[in-house]
């Protein structure tokens, strides 16, 4: 299964042009709950913006299958209005999200990881090298950094995140580990 991951990971990172020419974050709404599954392309934000307009009432976004991202800046985006409207982000038991997704998840203004689910981390990767190629400091890893930071009140989670797994490995972050770096509020 672990396996099958690092190559649906690969493949997302591999093939953003193709990824953002369409929709591949399938949103769902059921009331106060609004349902993400798929890859955060540049399309997302868009999309994402237009349903929680036609839906005010909003409260909770649920990650289901998030495989990762082709856009980090559209994570971002996404993050800061989760936080600004004041939503709460949640995963369900039988939840996996990964990498970018993961940093979406952390937007919630009330953030919770049902026991069973897969909250799978590792080092970014651009076509100029990854996340360890770079020092601390290094302005490659403020756009990142600073988000976790601006979500999280630290950096401590972005650096854990770097060093946990390579690029195309996954770290199966623990329950003491997401409560330790502040990813879950409860």
């Amino acid at each position: 299964m672990l396996k099958a991951r690092l190559v649906a990971l690969a493949l997302v990172a591999g093939c953003g042009t193709v990824e953002n020419m369409s929709q591949t974050l399938d949103m769902r709404v059921d009331g106060e709950v609004l349902r993400l599954d798929g890859v955060i392309n540049s399309r997302a934000l868009r999309q994402f913006v237009s349903v929680l307009d036609e839906n005010p009432g909003v409260a909770v976004v649920v990650l289901g299958r998030i495989d990762g991202s082709t856009d980090d800046e559209v994570v971002a985006e996404m993050g800061y209005t989760i936080r600004d409207i004041g939503l709460a982000t949640r995963m369900d038991a039988s939840s996996e999200v990964y990498s970018g997704g993961v940093d979406l998840f952390l937007a919630g203004v009330d953030r919770v990881v049902a026991p069973g689910a897969v909250v799978g981390v590792h080092e970014w990767q651009t076509g100029f090298g990854s996340a360890r190629d770079y020092p601390r400091g290094a302005r490659q890893h403020e756009p990142t950094r600073g988000y976790i930071e601006d979500m999280l009140g630290s950096d401590a989670f972005y650096w854990f995140t770097v060093e946990a797994a390579a690029f195309d490995e996954v770290h199966v972050m623990s329950r003491d580990e997401l409560e330790r770096y502040g990813v879950v509020t409860r």
